[in-house]
């Protein structure tokens, strides 16, 4: 904050008159403004020059403010490129109280601040300014009362932060000035550029699919690809920007509802995945047949949306010449199991999606139930099929999937099931990213994709990216780490040259060069290479061994008559119901903790890492979770790579294989994600390795029988796991990674002596 309370005292006298600041702002405010601008004309940092064009837009400084958006665009262009499209609004703002204040009417100088600012743009870059248009003016309006209740008197010294009221109270006037008439400008400058067409295409088994369909006008009359976004998340705002974005790059831009969702009137309850490849089959063949078409269809979007485009895949239609997915769903893979284990995350999902033509956000955002309902669950001990009765609401989808534990065939007709993959002979393009929890189902389809048809055309695009990247950007940290400069790209505009690349001709995306394309967290450079194995030119294997130092566990060479780590969990203990960890710290309950000696040079890791754990257990089965990180010289823990998994499904997804308890057995599995990173001499490698007992997740209590049908009446004795010296992780690296980007702080780097080999 560049305002402190000494400094306060250089305009508290001119504040002084501002009696009535809690009414609306007149020239008591504009003065304060002016008052505060000085302090910030020298701003270079992003949150500074956001207030600063506040200020500037509340002292009726119009020109000033439009510079200062200007700047800040092109800081943002550099620093965190998808909130440029955010300032449009407060560029129309300003340029419309601009024309007002020289003696426009309101209306008059909104209208032709749009036409200079939004209608001018070409049809490609329309789409992404559509959300910035898409606010909440209650939720703008109660962060303008809690400044004011944190801000009464501001010719106080207890008002700190004058320059928030300012800020928020500006946010509230913009809206209030934009809003309704910018809406009614969207959709004219909208329906001039594109035909927008919405229809209901029925089914064989006599449902309808709601469709929005855009194209360019100019292009009325030409033969068109349908690019098909085929989705459960009915919401139309969504449904137009992804649409409007398509065809403003000359695509017939499509968006559907899958059955019962949207405006069709599909019979039955809305029920997801089961229709879903069936209908995207019979849609992709309609759209195929239309007088505007080319006969060819390609899919794109991620999560849900990525799943679908599996699941059309699987059956083959002729006119789906192409996949572009992220974040990619993979039902029975990735949710709402992974590696057998269900996630409470996914409880409330259904309730989401499932339970009307549209989404139920309300009850969706409602994370202390959602939040309270594990807890009770976890305190009560009860089975994990009692998840809706402790809730008090029915949840049959939920419910339906407890009784498919096994990848069974209620999974496998979802999407390509084994030799299914082999058919599958159209390009695919998949981005995710470390921090993305939908990597695990990414990496399923590759993998199979890979293994039944060696020579897929089937690119993968990965880096420090969350969940929603692909819609929301690229954010410039993730869990307080900095982003490397080479990762902030635009994801959308990568997938959108891929499919001019595909369905053009269009050079291919230098960042997509091979197959397996992957930013290196830390040295500020892409990796290019053919296959996940030549992610690493090299591996290093890691024992877990029983030595110890003042940090607990280490990894060593191959240990001889060390004392093996003994793991005990008891599943009655539920004393850490309201556990709340600081943020950044790894969770180590009902865990071991194995770190290696810090590293005397830098070290890349890349890949996916190896297990093999020889044991002894007292029970007939576990679930596991490994979690590797960095802990760098400063202590902090950086993500690498991670699995969670059921010990009786490691041997075969589809039926269990329990354990014989006391005798010694081999566990085999391979992380779910993958990891690209530099890592710093004096960091350690860490491997949280540990049972999942905790409220967000099903708990095994290891009897054998029906996992969601146990209770804490089954937990017997505590679960003992004893880990034999021939146990270990295996890790991809790159022994010398001089081949940096210039420019990065990390040069050419070699392993020494840095505990980890062989």
């Amino acid at each position: 904050m560049i305002l402190s309370r000494l400094r306060w005292v250089a305009f508290a006298g001119l504040l002084a008159c501002c009696i009535g600041w809690a009414a609306p702002p007149g020239q008591a405010a504009t003065d304060a403004a002016a008052a505060l601008i000085p302090l910030y004309e020298g701003a270079s940092q992003p949150d500074d020059l956001v207030t600063l064009y506040r200020l500037q837009l509340s002292a009726g400084r119009y020109g000033a403010a439009e510079a200062t958006l200007e700047k800040l665009g092109d800081l943002y262009r550099s620093v965190e490129p998808r909130r440029v499209p955010a300032l449009v609004p407060w560029q129309l703002y300003a340029r419309a109280k601009g024309h007002e204040a020289k003696g426009q009417a309101p209306g008059e100088a909104l209208a032709q601040a749009f036409n200079e600012l939004v209608a001018s743009l070409p049809d490609d870059r329309i789409a992404p300014i559509l959300p910035a248009f898409q606010v909440d003016l209650d939720a703008l309006q109660a962060e303008e009362a809690k400044q004011a209740r944190a801000c009464p008197d501001p010719a106080t010294a207890r008002c700190a932060a004058p320059e928030a009221l300012i800020a928020a109270r500006e946010a509230t006037a913009a809206w209030r000035f934009l809003l309704p008439a910018s809406e009614t400008l969207l959709k004219a400058d909208l329906e001039r550029r594109f035909s927008m067409q919405r229809v209901l295409i029925p089914t064989p088994d006599g449902a309808r699919i709601d469709a929005l369909l855009v194209r360019q006008h100019h292009l009325e009359g030409a033969r068109l690809t349908a690019l098909l976004n085929f989705t459960i998340y009915a919401r139309d705002d969504w449904a137009l920007d992804d649409a409007v974005q398509m065809a403003g790059r000359g695509y017939m831009g499509v968006v559907a509802f899958t059955r019962g969702k949207g405006r069709g009137s599909s019979p039955g309850p809305v029920v997801p995945y089961v229709h879903d490849g069936r209908d995207a089959d019979t849609l992709i063949d309609w759209l195929s047949r239309q007088a505007w078409s080319d006969g060819r269809v390609g899919m794109f979007s991620g999560s849900y949306n990525g799943f679908t485009q599996w699941a059309a895949a699987k059956h083959r239609p002729p006119a789906l010449k192409a996949l572009a997915t992220h974040a990619t769903n993979a039902p029975g893979i990735d949710t709402p199991m992974q590696g057998g284990v269900f996630q409470s995350f996914i409880y409330p999902w259904p309730l989401y999606t499932a339970t009307g033509k549209w989404l139920d956000d309300q009850t969706y955002a409602d994370r202390d139930r959602w939040e309270r309902l594990q807890r009770q669950w976890y305190r009560s001990g009860a089975p994990y099929r009692d998840l809706d009765r402790i809730d008090g609401t029915p949840n049959p989808i939920f419910d339906a999937w407890l009784d498919h534990p096994d990848y069974d065939r209620y999974w496998q007709q979802l999407i390509p099931y084994g030799r299914e993959f082999a058919a599958i002979d159209i390009p695919v393009l998949v981005q995710t990213g470390y921090y993305d929890g939908g990597m695990v189902g990414a990496l399923y389809y590759l993998e199979q994709h890979y293994r039944y048809r060696p020579d897929a055309d089937h690119r993968l695009l990965v880096g420090p990216y969350h969940h929603i990247a692909m819609q929301t950007g690229v954010l410039a940290s993730v869990n307080g780490e900095q982003v490397d400069q080479a990762a902030l790209i635009d994801l959308q505009e990568v997938r959108l040259d891929w499919f001019d690349h595909v369905f053009r001709g269009a050079p291919l995306p230098d960042v997509l060069r091979d197959r397996i394309n992957f930013q290196v967290m830390g040295a500020n450079t892409w990796r290019h290479v053919a296959t996940l194995e030549a992610m690493a030119t090299e591996h290093r294997r890691l024992y877990l061994s029983g030595t110890r130092d003042a940090d607990g566990l280490l990894f060593s060479a191959l240990p001889v008559g060390q004392v093996a780590p003994t793991l005990s969990v008891d599943f009655k203990d539920r004393r850490d119901a309201d556990l709340s960890l600081p943020r950044g710290v790894p969770d180590t309950r009902n865990a071991l903790v194995f770190r290696t000696e810090r590293l005397r040079e830098p070290l890349e890791i890349d890949g996916l890492f190896q297990a093999r754990l020889q044991l002894v257990t007292n029970k007939e089965d576990f679930d596991l979770q490994v979690d590797f990180y960095e802990q760098t010289p400063e202590g902090r823990y950086l993500d690498l790579a991670s699995y969670l998994g059921r010990a009786s499904y490691m041997q075969d997804r589809t039926r269990r294989h329990l354990l014989r308890p006391g005798r010694t057995q081999m566990l085999s599995f391979q992380s779910q994600t993958l990891t690209a990173r530099l890592l710093a001499p004096g960091s350690r490698i860490v491997a949280v390795v540990g049972v999942p007992k905790r409220p967000y997740v099903q708990i095994n209590y290891g009897t054998g029988g029906a996992v969601s049908d146990e209770s804490i009446a089954d937990a017997g004795r505590p679960l003992r796991i004893r880990l034999m010296p021939q146990s270990y992780f295996e890790l991809g690296v790159r022994e010398k990674p001089a081949d940096l980007a210039p420019g990065s702080a990390t040069g050419p780097a070699s392993v020494a002596s840095d505990g980890i080999r062989d």
